[in-house]
């Protein structure tokens, strides 16, 4: 059998019968707009090419074949960077496998979160094929050879997947959760928090969290989740409360016609002439976690403005704050109707009209929604998204073709608030990382990369100051994965905002429950990120003034030794060019990660 390659360097978009190809996933035959190219790898003719009359604006690199894993490669360059590229090709092991994302009727329970771990390139790229096929739901995605892919599956799916693994040699396959709706019920559900409370506040003697004595929560409990309509009305009385410094404001509709609505804090509110540092949260539907930072954000603020604290008012001289806790309110209340349903409360995109695919046979499969944060205009559908409108990696029908995204572009490039964004900060969850521009390759920067890696190693130290806690900082394809049509590189390439940021909120990469933070460590993960934050809006304050940092005294660079480097000893890292780096390097070892 041959295996199938793809070395893409340019997408066609021309949408004719040549172009409008047929990818065979899963036993699927998926009609798509764009079709990729493909290498064919055999052991008579190597890697080769197919003809394909009428194709446009395609350059193909050909490779070579390693017949030991029967498959094609180009050079030195890695698997990642080239099956991020082939998406849509014809994957013969991948068999079998349903998803139940269009029919919840169909789940077999328990539903369980597995784990794999590739063991060489052959094993990554069948992978990256499934994934990027959005059949299953990947909570954590395969980029590199010895790193762990966790899939939330049933128990259907489950068989399926160690079929799956089984024919393509993967040996390591472990369940890392057994009933994925009872840890909801252990994590999230009151009865479980209200026991652990008690518990709590009985072992350390105190009234409520030392981090929030005397402070004002407007009537919203900082120490739970909230319903979307609860956070809207919680605005509203900030903004009654203290109208000369707060104002709720809407970016539009949702498509099931929902507001979504922000909030502005000024000293006054409302001044023109100040900058604009710009928060959001909650684009994935199931991220309770970021719409709770968020909010947290805003409550923070809220109390130091209204102590008149220093720090603050010399920030709020020069800047004004656009806080939008849920970009995404119909799905995150979508999630809410059935919190202990593990399809329901996991559930990622937006709730847009269905969409459909056709298999082979003529028979479609439709679902609801669109992966936002996939679906602005920043090199719309290239890597790490789906056409597959049942993937929760699913970019939508094209860029800012969902009303959620197009209100965003609207707030930023059509408003009060144009040209005056300096900073732009979208709160997700999970794997503890400050990421900047931009994500669709390595080493893809923009020309100030060195001052947004600046503000974001002194935000990552920030957030370590105050409970230990340990970001990494890059681009995604640097510590997380490669992906495109996200708002904070679109909010950089095509919006021109300075500091534009993605912030990845606890807990770790390494932890396999990310979705479910238990409520004990919501207000510890809000406070802790709310420091790395508050660098950034000291930054563009500073800068809004005309300050410049001072230039750091660096020590010169001692000659490097000419021998064979030792090899590590336990506990040892070797000094590499970044934190990030040293990171992955050594992230069982060092202190660094």
């Amino acid at each position: 059998m041959n295996s199938i390659c793809g070395f893409m360097s340019g997408v066609s978009n021309v949408d004719t019968p040549a172009h409008r190809g047929a990818g065979n996933v899963l036993g699927v035959t998926f009609l798509f707009a764009r079709k990729v190219d493909v290498v064919f790898c055999n052991k008579s003719n190597g890697c080769k090419r197919p003809f394909e009359e009428g194709k446009k604006n395609l350059q193909l690199t050909t490779g070579f074949c390693d017949h030991t894993k029967n498959v094609c490669r180009r050079g030195r360059q890695t698997t990642l960077e080239i099956m991020m590229l082939a998406r849509g090709v014809v994957v013969a092991l991948i068999v079998g496998i349903v998803s139940v994302s269009a029919n919840l009727d169909t789940v077999e329970r328990p539903i369980q979160i597995v784990q794999l771990v590739p063991t060489d390139d052959a094993q990554v790229l069948s992978l990256v094929h499934l994934y990027e096929t959005g059949i299953l739901d990947f909570w954590r995605a395969p980029t590199k050879v010895g790193a762990t892919v966790d899939v939330m599956v049933d128990q259907r799916q489950k068989a399926q997947l160690e079929a799956f693994a089984l024919e393509n040699g993967i040996s390591t396959v472990k369940t890392l959760v057994t009933d994925l709706e009872q840890m909801i019920t252990d994590q999230e559900s009151d009865a479980n928090w209200r026991a652990k409370a008690i518990k709590m506040l009985h072992g350390s003697g105190r009234s409520r969290d030392a981090l929030e004595a005397g402070m004002d929560d407007f009537g919203l409990s900082m120490a739970d989740y909230h319903p979307y309509g609860d956070i809207v009305a919680w605005m509203g009385r900030i903004a009654a409360r203290m109208p000369t410094q707060a104002r709720v404001f809407s970016i539009g509709r949702t498509v099931e016609g929902r507001e979504i609505n922000g909030l502005k804090i000024g000293n006054p509110v409302g001044d023109s002439s100040k900058r604009i540092i710009w928060i959001d949260g909650g684009i994935h539907a199931r991220e309770w976690t970021a719409v709770h930072t968020t909010v947290y954000f805003i409550y923070k603020i809220i109390n130091k403005l209204q102590r008149r604290e220093a720090d603050l008012l010399k920030v709020l001289d020069s800047v004004e704050l656009v806080v939008i806790p849920v970009l995404n309110p119909d799905g995150y209340e979508f999630t809410r109707t059935e919190p202990r349903n593990a399809l329901v409360r996991m559930w990622r995109k937006s709730r847009s009209n269905d969409r459909c695919a056709t298999d082979r046979n003529g028979k479609q499969t439709c679902c609801k929604g669109v992966d936002l944060n996939r679906n602005f205009d920043y090199r719309w559908a290239e890597t790490g998204t789906s056409f597959h409108p049942c993937s929760e990696i699913y970019h939508g029908a094209g860029a800012f073709s969902e009303p959620e995204t197009r209100n965003v572009r609207d707030a930023i490039l059509n408003s009060d608030l144009t040209g005056r964004i300096d900073a732009y900060v979208t709160l997700h969850a999970y794997s503890q990382l400050w990421i900047y521009p931009y994500s669709n390759k390595k080493q893809s920067y923009p020309a100030d990369i060195a001052d947004l890696k600046k503000v974001a190693a002194r935000a990552v130290n920030a957030i370590g100051k105050l409970f230990g806690t340990r970001y990494m900082h890059g681009t995604g394809p640097e510590i997380i994965y490669a992906y495109t049509g996200g708002s904070s590189d679109w909010a950089k390439e095509k919006a021109g905002i300075k500091y534009s940021y993605t912030i990845e909120l606890r807990p770790s990469y390494y932890s396999w429950n990310g979705f479910v933070l238990d409520k004990s460590q919501l207000i510890p993960t809000a406070r802790e990120t709310y420091d790395g934050i508050w660098v950034v809006l000291d930054t563009v304050a500073r800068e809004a003034r005309g300050e410049v940092d001072p230039v750091p005294v660096v020590a010169p660079t001692p000659a490097r030794p000419t021998t064979t480097p030792r090899p590590l000893a336990p506990g040892e890292c070797r000094d590499v060019e970044s934190t990030s780096s040293m990171s992955k390097q050594c992230a069982k070892s060092c202190g660094l990660c």
